[in-house]
């Protein structure tokens, strides 16, 4: 931006427009910006619409909102921040087509997802669905992929990684990770290129997967819903759903575990998005603010762990704490007595986001509020 753009900050406010349940939000804003600065409107994810952001020059969202067309077009927004790890819900295309600039927050809710992850193997465990000689396949080495691989790694599992974006010789082509008794998703969705993932794991693939478990916690649409009901023999436990939130009833009813997309809801993981999505409005306004007002480790970052974990890594949790912790079967449960019952679509819309939100935060097992050692 030129100096004009800061002349005029001058003498006029920052209009933003956030989604109410962006945690402690305005707290991170008000540490990078002056209250005389900016106004803020809060609303409802369901009130954020094109005629709500006429005047808005920044847009913070959740996953909830499709960022696209029909919401921006004619609006003044030129930036738009997500506090999320996943941007399937924005229309990058059309963002960069139209000179909006947008920011997300990779990594922010990577040890909540991998809680629920280790949660579900001690689950399946104590169902003597799987045991600890067990082979994992990893699908995804991001920021996911790879604490999950720390942790059950230093838990003595035999454990398989394929990631085709990196190049190690270690990792193994996806046919030997189908060959895994359970596999772990954490790919983000992706419809073109050379290494897409929509459907990534469809008719062959889920043949292969013949009387083994099938974890899908990245997003609806990397699983071919459709191929999937008609396999008799796959146990398939997820968080995520095509057409969310309108899930088929028959893939809910199907899946071992089905739980209404809460696998990354910690309180650190929201914080860590509020957090970063206040410190891409800073990169946008270029406030010539030097230090990181935060002073936080930002978690998306590949090349570090944070102490807490790296501690859990020497000296790893018993795998019963996070069940103990996070009953993902007790939630399941709740979902599919609800999703059961002779309901219509909205109707299924309606309990799966209000299940969303009602949701209690919990905390991340490698924050400094670790789970109770017994």
């Amino acid at each position: 931006m030129d100096s004009k753009y800061f002349l005029a900050r001058q003498y006029s406010l920052i209009k933003i427009v956030a989604d109410n349940n962006i945690l402690d939000l305005d707290f991170y804003l008000r540490d990078i910006l002056e209250s005389s600065e900016y106004q803020i409107n809060y609303l409802d994810d369901i009130n954020i619409n094109n005629k709500a952001l006429k005047d808005c020059e920044i847009l913070l969202v959740r996953s909830t909102i499709k960022v696209n067309k029909p919401l921006l077009e004619n609006t003044n927004v030129k930036f738009i921040g997500s506090a999320t790890a996943g941007i399937n819900h924005i229309d990058i295309n059309y963002l960069d087509s139209h000179n909006i600039k947008w920011d997300y927050a990779p990594g922010c809710n990577s040890s909540a997802v991998t809680h629920y992850v280790l949660a579900v193997i001690a689950e399946l465990i104590e169902k003597n669905k799987l045991d600890y000689d067990a082979k994992i396949g990893i699908i995804g080495y991001g920021n996911i992929g790879k604490k999950v691989w720390y942790y059950l790694n230093a838990l003595g599992f035999n454990i398989f990684i394929n990631d085709p974006l990196i190049n190690d010789p270690n990792f193994v082509d996806i046919k030997t990770i189908l060959k895994c008794d359970l596999v772990s998703l954490h790919v983000p969705f992706t419809e073109a290129g050379k290494y897409k993932t929509h459907n990534l794991i469809d008719k062959n693939e889920l043949a292969l997967l013949n009387n083994k478990i099938l974890i899908n916690t990245s997003r609806g649409g990397i699983v071919n819903e459709i191929a999937l009901i008609k396999q008799d023999n796959v146990s398939y436990i997820a968080d995520v759903w095509e057409n969310e939130p309108s899930p088929s009833k028959s893939i809910i009813n199907k899946a071992y575990i089905a739980t209404p997309h809460i696998a990354g809801y910690s309180k650190e993981g929201k914080v860590n998005g509020s957090k970063m999505i206040a410190i891409a409005v800073t990169n946008y306004l270029e406030t010539f603010k030097n230090k990181n007002p935060f002073l936080f480790k930002n978690p998306a970052d590949k090349k570090t762990l944070n102490s807490s974990f790296a501690k859990a890594i020497i000296d790893p949790i018993p795998l019963y704490l996070f069940k103990d912790t996070f009953n993902v079967n007790l939630i399941s449960k709740e979902m599919k007595y609800a999703i059961r019952r002779k309901i219509d679509k909205k109707n299924i819309a309606n309990i799966f986001i209000k299940m969303r939100k009602n949701y209690p935060l919990r905390s991340d097992f490698d924050s400094t509020n670790n789970m109770p050692i017994k």
